[in-house]
């Protein structure tokens, strides 16, 4: 069995590349290779929480990809000094149930959901897309940035963040490592009138984008909330906009940025245009006009981590990346 840590990961997984991978998934699924049930939560004594994210996807040939993603959210853990989320992945053999390999999962949710955001992006966001705006300033900001950078022509970023100082020290380290000018936004609601692309990617429960705001042809992309009772934009920001999912399931159950417009009246459920892979097939439209605000909006798919840990795992065997052991 490989064990496939953080940094073999980093080795693995090039952005470009595991948005190629998640197209293919998701055209498989729409052929009706996948499956793919319902998060299981499993709540634990006190504030734990483990939750279970199978996939099965029957790819090309014989070969069939099975994997679970496996991750616990503990709140208490903030003042233990731990991480709130650990995640783990294990990929099997879909052919013989054999284990394949033992993935670290922060790196690989982290990635995948950078990943598809980017893919949204090529049938979403404008091809000239060359400003943008990231707020948030954590970890799977980064993975943002990252991904849109590989992507799209990016020239300028600015950074919206609560504490200055440590927006300042990811402005500076995304720059080296993206070679772009990025730095702090002075005015956040200047920058986003201003932006191509605005990402969001925070722990708010409450609107961090307004719609108010949004100058014509923009794409807002959010993946940050995950609750029923929370959003990163708000209800103009969903009005205005030609709104995309990952999933209808996962969205029109966890994503409070379109329940809250829907529970309001603000919408209704048609204005939900398309999920991710009916853009991906072409069987509904991404961007119709240079003029069309859009949204994405991520909660997570199953389908996506096991997308993206085959790929680790294929890339990992041809390049002598990890650890083999016997269990």
């Amino acid at each position: 069995m490989l064990v496939l840590s953080r940094d073999d990961l980093r080795a693995a997984l090039a952005p470009r590349a595991l948005v190629e991978a998640l197209a293919e998934a998701f055209r498989l699924r729409a052929a009706g290779a996948a499956r793919v049930p319902p998060r299981a939560a499993v709540p634990v004594t006190g504030d734990g929480l483990l939750l279970l994210m199978p996939a099965a996807l029957a790819e090309t040939g014989d070969r069939v990809a099975l994997g679970t993603k496996l991750v616990t959210y503990y709140a208490g853990n903030r003042a233990r000094g731990r991480p709130t989320l650990y995640a783990s992945y294990v990929l099997m053999d879909g052919a013989t149930g054999e284990p394949l390999a033992l993935l670290e999962g922060t790196y690989l949710t982290g990635i995948r959901t950078g990943a598809t955001s980017a893919l949204a992006a090529r049938h979403l966001a404008r091809p000239d897309a060359r400003r943008a705006v990231c707020v948030g300033a954590g970890v799977q900001a980064g993975f943002q940035l990252r991904c849109f950078a590989a992507t799209l022509p990016l020239e300028r970023v600015a950074v919206v963040g609560r504490d200055p100082e440590r927006a300042r020290r990811f402005a500076d380290a995304m720059a080296r490592e993206l070679g772009l000018g990025v730095e702090v936004a002075a005015d956040p609601r200047r920058a986003v009138a201003e932006a191509d692309l605005v990402t969001c990617a925070t722990t708010s429960a409450t609107p961090v984008v307004h719609g108010a705001d949004l100058r014509p042809g923009t794409h807002v992309d959010a993946v940050g909330a995950f609750r029923a009772d929370a959003r990163e934009v708000d209800t103009e920001t969903v009005r205005r906009a030609r709104v995309v999912v990952d999933t209808y399931e996962g969205a029109l159950e966890e994503a409070g940025d379109l329940l809250i417009p829907l529970r309001e009246g603000a919408i209704e459920r048609g204005h939900v245009a398309a999920e991710l892979g009916e853009l991906v097939t072409g069987a509904r439209a991404g961007r119709t006009g240079a003029g069309e605000v859009t949204l994405f909006k991520s909660v997570g798919y199953a389908l996506e981590d096991l997308a993206a840990a085959r790929l680790a795992y294929d890339r990992a065997r041809g390049g002598g990346i990890g650890t083999e052991v016997r269990l």
